[in-house]
C-alpha cells in the first residue's frame, strides 16, 4: 500500500549528480542513504521518524529492491538495532531507524555493535524530540550515545546540509569504526525544500550480490578478555579518530568572522533558532551573515567534541554563549572542562543565561541573547533592549486580545474510532457499579484514554509494560485491575514483557486487547497482526492473537466487536465476573476506522461514479428532543460530536449535535442507550443511486407526510 509518497516523490530517489529533489526530511535522508551505498535498512514506526519507514516502504519496490537493499518491518527497536550486527561483521553499510524513545529498548544490542565497533558505516536514524510534539517523554538522545561511545551529528535545519551529513555519517562511522547516531528533529524531517543531489551508490554486498559469509573472528566477540581491550580502543583509538574526521571534513561550522570578539555555540537546530532571534534583534539577516562583532560556532556533531577547535574558537573572545538546549547540560559541562584544563579564562556562560529546561524556541531565548548583547555591545544596547521588549509586550497585548483563555485542546481519539466505545463501556460500567478499577496502561492511542472524558488509564507506562506496571498492585490492592494494550504493542513487546510475565507469576488481571490491525499511532503501519510487511510483501507467518494467547496457556479469552454494544458488555461483565484468580483476556475486535475510511471512501466514489447504489451511515440528533444536558459527551468524546444553539428559545443550553465529519459508527448514539441517557440519536442512511422503486417511494413519502401532519 501507499504509505505517505507518491509516485513522482519517490521517483526522485533515482535522480543522479546535480538534479534536484523537492521533499521533506524523510525523503532527503533515504536519498542520502541511496548515496551512501546501504545494504540493509529497517526500523521500528514512531514520530517523528515515521514517515522515514514510509519513506523505505513506498520506494521498497520501485528502488530500494532493485539496489539490493534488504528491508525489514522490524518487530521492535531491538529486532531493529540487532541488524547492525552485519556492519559489525561484514564490510557493508545500513541503517535503522526509531524515535528517541526507542534508545532505551535498542540498548542491549546497540551497546554490544558498539564495543565490536562496526567494519561498515553503521548510522541509527533517532527521532529527536526534546520538544515532546510527537512522544510522551522529554529527554536527548546525547547522554544515551555518550555512555555507549556512539558518535552524535545533529544538524542543523538546512535540507541540504541534512543530505549531506547522511552521507558523511557513513564516512564518520567507517573512519573511527564507530556506530553514528543521526539525530532527525521533527524540524527537518517534516520540513519540505529542494536539495541539489548525487549519484546513488550501490554497496558491494547485498540481496543481489551476497557475501559468501561473514567474518568469523573470535576477537571481535564482545567478551572477556576481548572486552577491556574494545573499551580501551573506543576511546584511545576510535573516538580521536573521529574527532580527526570532523575537523578534516569541516562537519562542524563557523558563521561570521573568526576572530570577532563576541562567540556563541549552537548545536542543531538550536542554530535556527539563535539565527532568527539575532536576526530579529538586528544583529543578523536571514541568510545566516551575522554582526562584525558575532562569531557563530554551529556544532553538527555533538559527540565527540573537538577539543582543539573549542579552544580556538573560545581562547580569544571577549566571551562566549553556549545555547544548548536541555538537560542534562553535557556539553556545557565538557566545554567548562576543558577551559579549565587548558587554563582558559574567557568567561563562558550557557545555562546560567539560556533555559535549561525545554524546547529552546525563539520565545524563550530572545530575552537571554538580548541581555547578553547589550551587556558586550554598550553602543547598541538601548536599540538591542528595546526591540526585545517590543517583542515581549507584543506577546503581552497578543494575549490580551482574547477574552477569556484559550481551551487546551487535548489528543483524543479519532472519529469513529474501535477503541472508543471500549473505554465508553468501562466507563459506562463504573457509572453504573460504583466500583472503580485500577487501569494500567502503556503507550499506544489508547492512552488517551487517560485524558478527559474517560479518565480511565492509571498509568501510562513504556511501551509494553502496562500489565506487568500492575503486577505489583495486583497483590497488594483490593482494586481490581483492568489493563489495556493495542495490537502494535502487543507483539512489539507485551507478549513477553507483560503476558508471559503475568502467567508465570500468577497476576490477577483483566486484559483489554485493542485488536484494529494497524500500528495505529505511528500514522497507520503494518505489524504482524495486519498480514503483509511495511513493503507489500507477504509475511512469513500467520499471526492469530486469540491461538497466541490459548498456546500460552490463557485460560479464559473471550472476542468481541466493539461496536456491538449488548455483546461488548455482557462479555466485558463476563469476564470481570470470573472468580478464578487469573489472567483474563478480551479481544476487542475492529479495524482502524482511518484506515479502514482509507479503503472505504475510494471505492464508494468509484462506485458512485459507475452508477451503482451505495448507502452511507450517518448519525444525527433530534434538536427538539435534546435537553441539552451532554451527557452524550461525557462518555463519548468523538470530535463529531459537538455544540449548536438549540432552536427553541425556552432551551438556554446548546445542544448535541452531529458535523459532517460523522463516518456513522454508531457509538454515540449507542452510547446514549447504554448509558440510559437519551432517546435524541437516530441514524439515517444516504442513498446513492437509488433504484427507481426508492426514487418513487421517497416521492410518494414526500407528498404523504405533510398531509399526515396537517391532519
Amino acid at each position: 500500500m501507499s504509505h505517505a509518497f507518491n509516485t513522482s516523490e519517490i521517483d526522485q530517489l533515482e535522480h543522479t549528480s546535480g538534479q534536484t529533489l523537492y521533499g521533506d526530511g524523510a525523503l532527503v535522508v533515504l536519498k542520502g542513504l541511496l548515496e551512501a551505498g546501504i545494504s540493509y535498512f529497517g526500523g521500528y514506526p514512531g514520530a517523528p521518524t515515521a514517515n522515514l519507514i514510509d519513506a523505505a516502504a513506498d520506494a521498497y519496490e520501485p528502488v530500494l529492491k532493485k539496489y539490493g537493499v534488504y528491508v525489514e518491518s522490524s518487530a521492535n527497536e531491538m529486532s531493529a538495532a540487532a541488524m547492525c550486527t552485519a556492519s559489525a561483521f561484514a564490510p557493508v553499510r545500513g541503517a535503522v531507524t526509531w524515535k528517541v524513545l526507542g534508545n532505551g529498548v535498542s540498548t542491549d544490542v546497540v551497546d554490544h555493535v558498539s564495543q565490536i565497533g562496526p567494519l561498515g558505516g553503521c548510522v541509527l536514524v533517532v527521532g529527536e524530540d526534546y520538544g515532546v510534539s510527537s512522544t510522551t517523554v522529554a529527554q536527548r538522545t546525547l547522554p544515551w550515545a555518550m555512555k555507549s561511545g556512539i558518535i552524535v551529528v545533529d544538524p542543523r535545519a538546512d535540507q541540504q546540509l541534512l543530505l549531506r551529513m547522511t552521507r558523511e555519517s557513513f564516512e564518520l562511522s567507517e573512519a573511527s569504526t564507530s556506530v553514528v547516531a543521526l539525530l532527525l528533529r521533527p524540524q527537518l524531517s517534516h520540513a519540505n525544500a529542494q536539495v541539489t543531489v548525487g549519484d546513488n551508490r550501490i554497496g558491494q554486498y547485498n540481496v543481489i550480490h551476497k557475501l559468501k559469509e561473514g567474518i568469523k573472528d573470535p576477537a571481535r566477540y564482545p567478551l572477556p578478555p576481548n572486552t577491556q581491550r574494545q573499551e580501551l580502543e573506543r576511546y584511545r583509538d576510535r573516538l580521536p579518530k573521529a574527532r580527526e574526521y570532523i575537523i578534516q571534513h569541516g562537519l562542524n561550522e563557523i558563521f561570521g568572522a573568526p576572530d570577532a570578539p563576541i562567540g556563541i555555540i549552537t548545536h542543531g537546530t538550536v542554530f535556527n533558532t539563535v539565527m532568527r532571534v539575532l536576526a530579529n534583534l538586528g544583529l543578523a539577516d536571514e541568510d545566516g551573515v551575522t554582526d562584525p562583532a558575532i562569531s557563530v560556532l554551529q556544532l553538527n556533531v555533538v559527540y565527540p567534541l573537538c577539543d582543539e577547535q573549542i579552544i580556538d574558537f573560545i581562547k580569544d573572545k571577549r566571551e562566549v554563549l553556549l545555547v544548548e538546549e536541555g538537560q542534562p547540560d553535557l556539553m556545557e559541562q565538557q566545554i567548562r572542562s576543558i577551559l579549565h584544563q587548558r587554563g582558559i579564562a574567557t568567561p563562558f556562560h550557557g545555562h546560567d543565561l539560556i533555559p535549561g529546561v525545554g524546547e529552546l524556541v525563539p520565545g524563550r531565548v530572545l530575552p537571554a541573547l538580548a541581555q547578553f548583547m547589550a551587556r558586550l555591545l554598550p553602543d547598541r544596547a538601548e536599540a538591542i533592549s528595546a526591540t526585545a521588549n517590543g517583542y515581549v509586550e507584543r506577546q503581552k497585548l497578543a494575549a490580551t486580545l482574547f477574552p477569556k483563555p484559550v481551551t487546551p485542546r487535548p489528543p483524543t481519539f479519532c472519529t469513529g474510532c474501535p477503541e472508543r466505545p471500549v473505554f465508553s463501556m468501562m466507563k459506562i460500567n463504573e457509572m453504573l457499579t460504583g466500583q472503580k478499577d485500577w487501569h494500567a496502561t502503556d503507550v499506544g492511542c489508547y492512552g488517551m484514554a487517560g485524558l478527559a472524558p474517560f479518565h480511565m488509564a492509571d498509568s501510562n507506562i513504556g511501551m509494553g509494560g502496562g500489565l506487568a506496571a500492575a503486577t505489583a498492585l495486583s497483590a497488594i490492592s483490593e482494586q481490581k485491575n483492568v489493563s489495556v494494550v493495542g495490537d502494535g504493542t502487543l507483539w512489539h513487546s507485551a507478549l513477553n514483557t507483560c503476558v508471559v510475565n503475568g502467567l508465570y507469576n500468577k497476576q490477577d488481571a483483566t486484559y483489554l486487547v485493542l485488536d484494529n490491525k494497524w500500528t495505529a499511532m505511528t500514522g497507520a503501519h503494518e505489524n504482524p497482526n495486519s498480514g503483509p510487511q511495511l513493503t507489500g510483501q507477504a509475511s512469513g507467518g500467520v499471526f492469530n492473537i486469540e491461538r497466541t494467547f490459548k498456546g500460552l496457556g490463557v485460560k479464559h479469552v473471550e472476542k468481541a466487536n466493539p461496536y456491538n454494544f449488548r455483546d461488548f458488555q455482557k462479555k466485558l461483565k463476563k469476564i470481570q465476573a470470573d472468580p478464578d484468580p487469573q489472567l483474563r483476556v478480551l479481544i476487542s475486535e475492529a479495524e482502524c476506522q482511518l484506515q479502514r475510511q482509507r479503503t472505504v471512501k475510494p471505492m464508494r466514489a468509484k462506485a458512485i461514479a459507475e452508477g451503482k447504489r451505495t448507502e452511507v451511515e450517518r448519525l444525527g440528533v433530534d434538536e427538539e428532543v435534546c435537553v441539552g444536558d451532554h451527557s452524550c459527551m461525557r462518555v463519548n468524546g468523538c470530535p463529531s460530536l459537538t455544540l449548536e444553539e438549540s432552536p427553541n428559545t425556552l432551551k438556554t443550553a446548546p445542544v448535541a449535535a452531529i458535523d459532517t465529519t460523522c463516518v456513522g459508527c454508531g457509538v454515540c448514539g449507542e452510547i446514549a442507550h447504554a448509558a440510559q441517557l437519551c432517546p435524541s440519536f437516530h441514524k439515517v442512511t444516504v442513498v446513492r443511486n437509488a433504484s427507481r422503486f426508492e426514487r418513487f417511494m421517497q416521492r410518494l413519502s414526500g407528498r404523504l407526510l405533510p398531509a399526515l401532519r396537517a391532519a
